[in-house]
């Protein structure tokens, strides 16, 4: 898919100014989507049955998450989004690896990508500072 080989392009060179080629990790992935609708459910199985087996192999995974869009605190909601998926990986060369292996193939383009129905967004986050809770 034309669309897809640009993107990987755009966000590749986006990325390589602000994270450094041995630059510490880890990073997110955010990719803003809107889910086609009657899609919600079988979106949220594939997820658990397709995405996420697949995704924790990939060497450097941390974390996925798909949220949902509940409403706008302040400012406006965007008016085409309604879900989001966080990926986290220890480094973006991980990251990008995993975008071109055999098992993304599934899924992205089969476990998430199907469900859509306008072109996603995606933003790239390096984590500059976080808290975890201690299991204390």
């Amino acid at each position: 898919m034309k669309r897809r080989a640009v993107f990987q392009g755009v966000l590749a060179a986006a990325a390589a100014p602000a994270v450094p080629a041995a630059g510490p990790g880890p990073i997110q992935l955010h990719t803003d989507i809107h889910v086609k609708a009657g899609h919600e459910q079988k979106l949220l199985d594939d997820f658990h049955n397709l995405f996420l087996p697949r995704i924790r192999k990939a060497p450097g995974f941390i974390d996925a998450k798909l949220i949902k869009f509940v409403k706008a605190n302040v400012g406006k909601a965007h008016p085409h989004f309604n879900y989001r998926l966080v990926q986290v990986f220890e480094s973006e060369q991980q990251r990008e690896a995993w975008s071109v292996a055999e098992g993304h193939k599934i899924a992205w383009h089969t476990a998430i990508e199907s469900h859509l129905q306008v072109p996603f967004d995606a933003y790239l986050y390096q984590i500059a500072a976080e808290y975890k809770k201690s299991s204390r």
